[in-house]
């Protein structure tokens, strides 16, 4: 093999590489998180927020994933809930970012090139309100026509992260916080 053409295949070989790790890196500033803390009481005013301004990385390569939500984004239907779950419970002004770092612990099972809906579990450590703990949950990725899809629902003690429930307000609001995470990721573009 002549030097010219070993140095075109060597070329040809590094394209394809770098195309392959460009593309495998995922993100969206668009994710949406839903907190639901409703209490013992069925006739209580629901204590549900939706945040819809999430931030997640996925790299599809490594299955390290990371997603960064702004706490006082989150909509209550109820402006005076969402004063008190800001200024009381999660006091967004000191803390005001809720953090994951992990990784999907099986992320060669995920066919990205293949449409389809693959279970995952995922391993990392979120902060919340200033604490940090290891989580580990269940979740989905799906890939449809070209988009990538994840979603995961768990719950999180608002003890271990050091929220307090006053006693008067106990049977309204939870113990544990229902927390649906979803977003529909694009491949992330270099610079």
């Amino acid at each position: 093999m002549n030097v010219t053409r070993f140095f075109y295949l060597l070329m040809l070989l590094a394209s394809i590489i770098t195309t392959t790790n460009a593309q495998s890196k995922y993100f969206t500033r668009t994710g949406t998180v839903v907190f639901d803390a409703e209490g013992k009481l069925d006739d209580i005013e629901e204590i549900k927020a939706k945040n819809t301004a999430a931030t997640c990385v996925l790299d599809a390569a490594t299955g390290q994933m990371e997603w960064a939500v702004t706490m006082n984004k989150f909509a209550f239907a109820n402006s005076l809930m969402q004063k008190h779950f800001n200024e009381n419970y999660v006091e967004s002004e000191k803390y005001p970012k809720a953090n994951f770092r992990g990784k999907i612990n099986d992320i060669s099972k995920v066919n990205f090139d293949k449409d389809g809906t693959y279970p995952v579990g995922v391993t990392g450590n979120m902060t919340l309100h200033g604490v940090t703990k290891e989580v580990n949950v269940k979740g989905a990725i799906t890939v449809e026509k070209g988009k990538i899809l994840v979603n995961s629902g768990f719950e999180i003690p608002l003890k271990d992260y050091k929220i307090d429930i006053p006693t008067v307000v106990f049977v309204k609001i939870a113990e544990s916080a229902k927390v649906t995470v979803s977003a529909a990721l694009e491949i992330l573009k270099g610079k």
